[in-house]
């Protein structure tokens, strides 16, 4: 009988990729002990290439949250693939879930699912999107006011859209302010969830 063909792991991670070797490190004996046709490589972020992470069988990304928007703008045909395993679990654990799952006894809850976005008011104005650059030396901000949010609603929000746009934020003054011209896709976000949108200034 034909050996079965290998599948391959890559592990992604900021560099230097420390956490993924470490995985790998792991994985390795495991998978050889289990008789499993699989390979693993720990890649960084900046070492990685496109045609490496479509030809994976399966990729895992052990970054820092906050690396998140800029795998996903780095690797954008994989992004549906990437799982993403928290910092609140041991990589140790990780890798024997891993393990467990590949043999067909374990289970997937590898990314958790992101935050829904918050529902709309009850009662709702018309929520405004505008560009603001002036006092912030060229840097604009996509603004979005007008939405009759509680403070925690409105901290949700900004965190959604925030991560729909890969890019930072904050909430101030009644208004969330999203780094950068996003008029468009945060127009789109607010409309699929039920907000009446205009477009304010320029």
């Amino acid at each position: 009988m034909p050996p079965k063909p290998k599948k391959s792991l890559v592990v992604l991670d900021s560099s230097p990729p420390q956490r993924a070797e470490y995985a790998v490190k792991l994985f390795a004996p495991i998978v050889a002990k289990m008789g499993l046709p699989w390979t693993a490589t720990a890649r960084a972020m900046d070492d990685a290439t496109p045609a490496e992470m479509e030809a994976a069988t399966r990729i895992v990304c052990v970054c820092p949250s906050e690396f998140r928007p800029l795998v996903e703008s780095q690797f954008p045909t994989v992004t549906e693939r990437i799982e993403y395993w928290p910092a609140t679990m041991e990589i140790d654990d990780r890798v024997n879930i891993l393990a467990a799952e590949l043999m067909g006894g374990g289970f997937r809850e590898i990314s958790p699912p992101p935050p829904p976005p918050p529902a709309a008011a009850k009662k709702l104005g018309t929520a405004k999107v505008g560009r603001e650059t002036a006092g912030r030396k060229g840097k604009g901000v996509t603004v979005v006011w007008e939405l009759g949010l509680t403070a925690a609603a409105m901290q949700e929000l900004a965190t959604s859209l925030k991560q729909k746009c890969g890019t930072g934020g904050t909430v101030k003054d009644d208004r969330i302010e999203i780094q950068g011209d996003h008029r468009d896709r945060i127009v789109a976000e607010l409309e699929k969830m039920g907000y009446k949108v205009k477009r304010a200034g320029g």
